[in-house]
């Protein structure tokens, strides 16, 4: 029975170790952060991992000149909109799954499985944001779990945020009634204009 403790002991610590070595930095309020001073696709990254497409997209894929586009950067609960999003049949959408603060273990383990799952059938684009490169790109440095982000890529390819917006605590794990999915979608549409 003692063996039985201390082989569980272990392979706890051994698992909260691995999470916290492999949890990326979080920035400081001392840290400085440079922001670009006009957003623009030319500072997006040149590929993405697209959830549902094996390997890489390249970013005159997604956007393409002379359209205008809106990029919708959900963070963690915020997530719980993809599902009522898909059914959307604009094709001017881009969806960012913000998933960089994750720890790379807990990323590998079960956030890709569940961005696959919430993305089934989907024919809106997400981008699949590991690094944090397109929300850097972005200026976006807000990482609170229940916003989401809305942005306009004009047909000059400049960028500007339209809207910040949020969703109840615990979306993702507990869902959403339908009379809250009818809310933040109106008020997601009515931003995409």
């Amino acid at each position: 029975m003692a063996n039985i403790f201390k082989i569980v002991l272990l392979g706890v610590l051994g698992f909260g170790l691995l999470v916290y070595l492999t949890a990326p930095k979080q920035l400081n309020k001392q840290d400085k952060v440079t922001l670009n001073k006009e957003l623009n696709t030319s500072l997006l990254p040149s590929h993405f991992e697209v959830i549902g497409i094996s390997g890489y997209v390249k970013k005159s894929d997604l956007f393409k000149k002379d359209l205008e586009k809106f990029i919708i950067v959900l963070n963690h609960e915020a997530l719980s909109l993809v599902e009522t999003i898909k059914l959307s049949t604009r094709k001017d959408i881009i969806l960012v799954a913000n998933i960089s603060k994750t720890p790379w273990f807990i990323k590998k383990l079960a956030v890709n499985g569940k961005l696959a799952e919430l993305n089934i059938g989907s024919t809106i684009p997400m981008i699949n944001d590991t690094s944090g490169k397109m929300v850097k790109a972005l200026n976006l440095y807000d990482d609170t779990k229940t916003k989401y982000f809305v942005y306009k890529v004009n047909k000059d390819s400049s960028i500007t945020k339209i809207s910040e917006q949020s969703v109840k605590e615990g979306a993702l794990e507990n869902g959403l009634k339908q009379e809250e999915i009818d809310l933040y979608m109106t008020s997601l549409l009515s931003s995409l204009k």
